[in-house]
């Protein structure tokens, strides 16, 4: 599959207030509220109203690393996004998510259940 398709299927897949974007406990998923063909904004959370967003470009360098390496974890989120991921590391969690709701990617967790990482499907 190429980024294109990848593109495509965000665009067309990921769905304000439809969508709910698995987090990384594997239980916990985020509402996408908004998806504008750029960026991707998600609920932080159920007693807030507060969102956050994540990138197409996040997205497709996560997309790319998993087809180059087989995997994709928060270490390779943090080499290019490492203010993002300090303002809020839930974005590296998202990123995954959405990979696993495209079908490309699936979750495993780490030792612990705030820890985990995306494996090519």
């Amino acid at each position: 599959m190429t980024w294109s398709i990848i593109e495509q299927k965000l665009k067309s897949h990921i769905i304000p207030k439809k969508n709910k974007i698995l987090k990384c406990d594997g239980n916990g998923r985020r509402l996408v509220v908004s998806n504008d063909g750029v960026k991707i904004g998600m609920e932080t959370g159920l007693q807030t109203a507060q969102t956050k967003a994540i990138t197409y470009d996040m997205i497709k360098n996560a997309y790319e690393t998993l087809m180059e390496k087989g995997r994709f974890d928060s270490s390779d989120f943090r080499k290019k996004y490492q203010s993002e991921y300090e303002a809020g590391p839930c974005r590296y969690s998202i990123v995954g998510g959405v990979l696993v709701e495209l079908g490309v990617a699936r979750l495993k967790s780490a030792r612990s259940n705030r820890s985990c990482y995306y494996l090519k499907i």
